[in-house]
């Protein structure tokens, strides 16, 4: 009898990397998307993404962008660009990341300073495998104010309070976006063609209507 395989997300942690070792791979990897690298202190995490991973990133990103479009919202996209600060011996790369209450800051700007620019505003993980390395003390140093975690079934959206990351139903970044509504819409993409899904996202994020006020 065959058996189903399930595969997994590769992952490689390595320890006691030096920080010019980090940099030189970030360096060697520059104009490549995968694999993705989380530095915390010596510990290096490598992760390729699989096609499941990468779709679901896709979505989101899609899901974001209309709903910033339907509700007037100015959202400036870094996809996976990399953040990394000697002095805090981290770094990381999450699967996407966004300025919104910062966009105008940083807009236009090639280059990121992650001593004086602020932290993305929203970052976004997927989280099909558990990553080996937690990031969220990674994420609360650099500041990042919200992270969602999508796990292929369910998002989870935790906001910053002080050092620690809460749950909270509500998008901080775009309030009128809420969890559970994120993650029924991921859901009925597995049923639905590209397009179909895209303008059932678009009705959706018309329906939200006045509920965020872009002048807060």
């Amino acid at each position: 009898m065959a058996t189903a395989q399930v595969v997994r997300e590769q992952r490689i942690v390595l320890s006691h990397v030096c920080w010019e070792t980090y940099e030189r791979l970030l360096a060697d990897h520059e104009n490549s998307s995968a694999p993705r690298f989380t530095y915390d202190r010596g510990a290096l995490e490598i992760m390729s993404p699989l096609p499941r991973h990468e779709r679901f990133n896709r979505l989101i990103e899609l899901l974001l962008a209309t709903s910033a479009e339907e509700l007037g919202v100015e959202m400036y996209s870094l996809g996976s660009t990399t953040f990394r600060r000697v002095d805090l011996d981290r770094g990381f790369e999450a699967d996407s990341c966004y300025y919104v209450q910062n966009e105008a800051v940083i807009r236009g700007k090639d280059l990121i300073d992650t001593r004086t620019d602020p932290p993305p505003d929203l970052v976004v993980e997927i989280e099909i495998t558990h990553p080996s390395i937690p990031k969220l003390p990674i994420y609360a140093q650099f500041g990042v104010p919200e992270v969602w975690r999508y796990d292929g079934e369910r998002l989870v959206i935790l906001v910053l309070e002080g050092s620690e990351y809460v749950q909270s139903t509500n998008s901080r970044a775009i309030p009128a976006i809420a969890a559970q509504a994120v993650s029924e819409l991921l859901a009925d993409s597995t049923g639905l063609g590209n397009s179909a899904w895209l303008r059932r996202v678009r009705t959706w994020a018309r329906e939200l209507g006045g509920a965020y006020d872009t002048s807060t």
